[in-house]
């Protein structure tokens, strides 16, 4: 067991030493083969910083988001009730437009000779016999009627 256990220590630094490599950044040297490993150090990556987010920018993302959703609402709300004024204006004109037919219907319906003839008749007027006549009207009398 202890030998198995140093296998595994070795084989785990091994690794760790192996990742550590990957981590090395190319320097922009070539690589010299015939050179010792030891002659050349290969430059290695910066520490990780991990960049602070500003509580401004995050404020601002969140206000900036809810004024969005605010507007998308108060659009959905404003086009629904354009929406129901819009039918109701419809119905209010479907009915003037009904109610106009139907005054149409009683005008054709009252104008109709026939039926003037026969009020005519019981209320004892009849058609005149005679043309009638016509007579010229003097301007400046007019004139001064209307003054006066």
């Amino acid at each position: 067991m202890n030998s198995a256990g140093t296998t595994e220590q070795a084989t785990g630094q091994a690794v760790a030493h192996h990742q550590a490599e990957r981590r090395y950044v190319y320097n922009g040297e070539a690589s010299a083969p015939h050179r010792g490993t030891n002659d050349i150090l290969p430059r290695s990556n910066r520490p990780v910083k991990h960049r602070k987010r500003s509580p401004f920018n995050i404020i601002a993302a969140l206000v900036a988001v809810s004024l969005l959703i605010v507007f998308y609402v108060w659009n959905k709300i404003t086009v629904d009730r354009i929406a129901v004024e819009v039918n109701a204006t419809q119905a209010q004109y479907q009915k003037i437009m009904n109610a106009n037919d139907l005054l149409r219907a009683e005008i054709n319906k009252k104008s109709n000779l026939e039926r003037i003839g026969k009020v005519a008749a019981q209320l004892g007027l009849t058609y005149p016999k005679e043309q009638p006549a016509s007579f010229p009207v003097d301007g400046e009398k007019l004139e001064s009627l209307e003054t006066e």
